[in-house]
């Protein structure tokens, strides 16, 4: 029988190929050009990460109200946020990439306000586009299954998506032609455009189909004028929601971590005597393909034993691993490179499932408060509010660490002995993951939705397929 292609899970999956071909770009290089390139000051480079932690856990709760309560239907129509949403979202992209300034000891000031705007105008139009991509996942359907096919086509695109990073790296020669590289974040931005326009035209709920008379007539059931307060606290007072968010905090101080200084760290303990330009240039690409085809390949375990027992068995691996790592040694870069891309690879992956978690908090939210529709937006947006922080809080430790052993001395090539240095880099390669995964693990025990994938959904998607 020939593959049909499912035309919702296309139109989702499209946004995700926008977000991963920018969003990995963005993540990957920005710390580094910033600190290397455009010479930052680092008291600039820590207070611009305060104010963005603030903006960053601010803006989600508050757009997720605006998005489920806002009368206005370009902004409560999920697919409608995407598509008005797109053209600010590639701009935002496009601002870190051409300097305000070149000279760091006169202009700092201006590098530093270049970094806060360039992160707060990306974070605002990534959390108002993002957000209604999540709540699309909860509300197109609430059967396990399609939304695994979600996460399914979702991840095909990231893993498509992703490849701007291998294709920058060999472009700009990894960054040695910068204006190569600004060339290539046009072309990136433009791409990406076409793809949430095309989720904003095609993609539907059933909300979205629904009569919207009858849907002014069947406002929430207990509290048609719910404030943002009560709301939030109806969520955040949820055992569940408590587990994930702390959960989730976690995963994101790490995959940050990893995202932000594996290219940093990698540079400095793998000898390029050893290993070639290229061969890192392809090891840089693998770090954002490998999550991808993880998820992809594991889908039938997650469709048999659940997003909960497939998360928790990755903590077991955080734990064990680097331990193993530690002992042989930071003799070998291949074993090195190895462990990284298995350490990426699996915390991205695992990140990937999470949506099927607080979609399971959005249904038990719902059936609890008997609301008429998931406060999706809310939820998601909440839940940010406790876990965006650890975007800046991971850059802001690791940089201090960095810099309190000579960091910067060895990036401006004035470190003579660099043993203790590489060695901080290797103890933070290889504890980070064993003390994170232990706390994780404590934590996700308490949490109790586990059973979704066993359950028969009261509604389920349109079956649209090409």
């Amino acid at each position: 029988m020939a593959f049909k292609i499912h035309k919702p899970a296309l139109a989702y999956a499209m946004t995700s190929l926008g977000h991963a071909m920018m969003s990995s770009v963005f993540m990957f290089y920005y710390v580094k050009i910033f600190l290397n390139m455009y010479h930052i000051p680092e008291w600039w480079f820590q207070f611009s990460q305060v104010l963005y932690m603030i903006w960053n856990a601010i803006n989600d709760p508050l757009f997720g109200y605006i998005q489920d309560n806002s009368s206005m239907h370009c902004v409560k129509s999920r697919r409608h946020s995407i598509l008005y949403g797109a053209p600010f979202f590639a701009i935002a992209f496009i601002v870190p990439w051409f300097p305000w300034a070149t000279d760091a000891t006169k202009d700092g000031w201006i590098i530093g306000l270049h970094l806060l705007f360039a992160l707060s105008f990306y974070d605002t139009l990534f959390t108002f586009v993002l957000l209604a991509q999540c709540c699309l996942f909860t509300e197109i359907s609430k059967k396990h299954e399609d939304r695994l096919r979600l996460v399914q086509y979702s991840q095909i695109a990231s893993l498509v998506g992703s490849s701007s990073v291998m294709i920058s790296g060999f472009v700009s020669n990894n960054l040695e032609n910068y204006g190569n590289f600004q060339i290539f974040t046009i072309v990136v931005a433009i791409a990406a455009f076409f793809c949430f326009r095309y989720t904003g035209m095609h993609s539907h709920t059933q909300y979205d189909l629904e009569d919207l008379s009858k849907e002014n007539t069947n406002e929430n059931k207990r509290d048609p004028n719910l404030s943002i307060w009560r709301a939030m606290w109806q969520i955040i007072s949820q055992k569940n929601f408590i587990c994930f968010v702390m959960m989730n905090f976690l995963q994101i101080l790490h995959s940050t971590f990893l995202t932000n200084f594996t290219v940093i760290i990698g540079d400095a303990l793998i000898p390029k005597s050893i290993v070639s330009q290229q061969i890192r240039i392809v090891f840089h690409g693998l770090l954002y393909i490998l999550p991808q085809t993880t998820v992809i390949l594991g889908s039938p375990l997650v469709a048999k034993f659940g997003s909960f027992y497939v998360i928790q068995t990755s903590f077991i691996f955080k734990m064990v691993a680097p331990l193993l790592l530690y002992f042989y040694g930071r003799s070998s870069p291949y074993v090195l490179m190895l462990f990284l891309l298995l350490d990426s690879g699996l915390v991205h992956a695992t990140f990937s499932l999470f949506n099927i978690s607080l979609s399971d908090i959005a249904d038990y939210d719902m059936e609890l408060h008997e609301r008429r529709r998931p406060v999706s937006s809310t939820i998601f947006g909440t839940n940010a509010l406790v876990t965006k922080p650890a975007q800046s809080l991971s850059p802001m430790i690791a940089v201090a660490l960095l810099n309190h052993y000579d960091y910067k001395k060895y990036k401006n090539g004035k470190l003579g002995d660099t043993d203790t240095l590489f060695d901080v880099m290797f103890w933070m390669v290889c504890f980070t993951p064993v003390l994170i995964g232990a706390i994780q693990m404590i934590v996700w025990s308490q949490y109790t939705l586990r059973s979704s994938h066993e359950t028969v959904a009261k509604y389920t998607e349109l079956d649209e397929t090409l």
